[in-house]
């Protein structure tokens, strides 16, 4: 190999390595969706995980007998989620939302599309089993993207979690990874994919392309799941759209929302976003659903 191609190859592998050490880190934005930051009005808890570690968490306490745990997604924190939780607060509901380690300002981990994120849902879970009131309390998770994938992942091996809402999830860590080169980037899945699997585990110490989101849903088949999802394909494919679906069970409902970008259903859909998701979850959680008044936008797509 020539002395121009070796330098080739070694400043492209600097490249490949450097932009997955980026993915693992990634900046975190507030990204509150125009709704009112909730941190005041929440009680701001840790909850220990892991022995030596913990979680910052803010729990907003309901007068309903179930609760919700919402999940953020890749490159956000608990911030995102406000946008639920205002709603679902207002149908009574306990709500608990966190920061996964991989998001949280100082001492962050790793993203690893499930490692740590999974055992960070074990912990949140646990938590909220202890709270007065809710030890046999109805609980239901909503999670966006690695949110949804982790809430799924957790659900199945929980039988004591009632319900699920994942907006766009994965369906398995090894094709997300895939498709952040081909959907995202347009790039290659090979070997650009194989590759940045084998630089996540080496700077993590784990497989981050391990999580079977697909075999966790099938495992959830008598329990209700409800899946949000887009067949765009600017973040997942819509062969992960169709293996999702595939592995729902009898009692599994979609909501196809073709025509948004990826978790962006909420945004463009408020209110019927949130008259879904509040029902679902007032239906099998066993709560009461009061029909929230339609907001004066227009119907249909708003910006």
């Amino acid at each position: 190999m020539g002395k121009a191609a070796l330098f080739f190859l070694s400043a492209l592998l600097l490249l490949m390595a450097g932009s997955a050490w980026i993915a693992l880190y990634p900046t975190v934005p507030a990204d509150l969706g125009g709704v009112a930051n909730l941190d005041a009005s929440a009680t701001r808890v840790r909850i220990p995980v892991d022995e030596a570690d913990s979680l910052d968490a803010w729990y907003l306490r309901g007068s309903q007998p179930a609760a919700v745990v919402l999940f953020a997604g890749y490159a956000r924190d608990h911030r995102r989620m406000w946008r639920y939780a205002g709603f679902l607060h207002k149908q009574g509901f306990h709500v608990l939302t966190f920061d996964f380690r991989s998001a949280r300002a100082t001492a962050r981990k790793p993203t690893t599309l499930g490692y740590w994120e999974v055992r960070d849902a074990r912990a949140a879970l646990d938590w909220l089993r202890g709270r007065p009131g809710l030890t046999g309390a109805r609980i239901g998770f909503l999670g966006e993207s690695l949110g949804g994938a982790t809430a799924l992942a957790v659900a199945a091996e929980r039988p004591d979690v009632t319900a699920v809402v994942a907006d766009c999830p994965f369906s398995s860590a090894d094709e997300a990874i895939a498709d952040g080169f081909g959907c995202v980037l347009h790039l290659p899945r090979w070997p650009l994919a194989p590759f940045a699997r084998q630089v996540g585990r080496i700077a993590t110490g784990h497989d981050i392309g391990a999580l079977d989101v697909t075999k966790a849903v099938r495992k959830l088949s008598g329990r209700p799941v409800l899946l949000i999802q887009t067949r765009r394909g600017d973040r997942f494919s819509a062969t992960q759209v169709d293996r999702l679906t595939a592995s729902l069970g009898a009692n599994g409902e979609t909501w196809n929302v073709d025509d948004v970008k990826h978790t962006e259903a909420w945004l463009h859909y408020r209110d019927e976003y949130e008259r879904r998701v509040s029902h679902f979850f007032a239906e099998h959680l066993g709560t009461t659903w009061t029909a929230a008044p339609v907001s004066a936008r227009a119907p249909g797509k708003h910006p």
